[in-house]
């Protein structure tokens, strides 16, 4: 896959943040978007603001947690536009607190949205992919927290990382399927230079695609001495990170995104 004109792309969570970023950038590169969102009012303007350039794009409310909205919702996208070519499952739930004052509703909707989300796109969506002979990709949006523990947000940590083992058996399970699958996994405050990233690896097929330079930083480190990472996690500031980009950090994150791409 090089190209996205009139190509299908689904993407999940897309009313705002990193999906309706994603939602742009692959409007810009002339594909047809379904966008995707809880709040159908946040979905439509998304719809609008890649109107604005020219893009083509359809809004869509749909929960993700919800087994049976989820299958009719696959259901009416390849009714309306056919199979689509990539599917950004980017729609994610976030909390934060003590592990004892998160309740069992707290729970319910982080693997609701985190985990089964995921499992509902990529069962419906990526059964229609195979099917279709023709393939596609699939981006699931985890996130640094899958591979590091962050301080009061173990219940969020514990979806992330299942999300992300979940991403990364079924890249094994649907090899030779002609379906990609891949897991970006974005720091905090990212949202355009996720978004630049998931369009690259939709081009390619990584495995596992830490972004931005921050998180490709946590995540060699958590591989090359998990203690000492742990040990940093103590006193991980997310904003802290983010802050520290600056242009020639960019300027490298470019590069190793490019050097990244041209392994895979």
């Amino acid at each position: 896959m090089t190209g996205f004109e009139n190509e299908v792309v689904v993407v999940t969570g897309a009313g705002g943040g990193i999906g309706r970023a994603v939602a742009q950038r692959f409007a810009r590169k002339r594909a047809v978007v379904v966008v995707a969102d809880l709040d159908k009012d946040r979905a439509v303007q998304t719809v609008e603001s890649i109107e604005e350039f020219g893009g083509e794009a359809a809004p869509f409310a749909v929960d993700v947690a919800d087994a049976v909205a989820m299958e009719s919702f696959a259901e009416d996208v390849r009714a309306a536009f056919g199979t689509p070519n990539v599917l950004v499952n980017s729609a994610r739930y976030t909390t934060a607190g003590p592990f004892l004052e998160h309740s069992l509703e707290d729970w319910d909707r982080l693997m609701g949205v985190n985990v089964w989300g995921l499992v509902h796109g990529c069962t419906h969506f990526g059964r229609q992919m195979i099917d279709s002979g023709r393939g596609g990709r699939i981006i699931n949006v985890t996130s640094v927290a899958a591979f590091l523990p962050i301080p009061l947000s173990t219940a969020y940590c514990a979806s992330t990382a299942a999300a992300q083992m979940l991403t990364e058996g079924l890249r094994l399970e649907f090899a030779g399927t002609r379906v990609g699958v891949t897991a970006v996994c974005p720091a905090p405050d990212s949202a355009e230079s996720v978004a630049r990233t998931i369009v690259q690896v939709a081009a390619r097929n990584p495995a596992v695609v830490p972004t931005p330079i921050e998180a490709r930083a946590l995540h060699l480190a958590t591989r090359v001495s998990p203690g000492g990472a742990r040990l940093a996690a103590r006193v991980f500031k997310p904003d802290k990170l983010t802050g520290l980009r600056t242009r020639v950090l960019a300027r490298l994150d470019d590069y190793l995104t490019a050097r990244l791409d041209g392994r895979q």
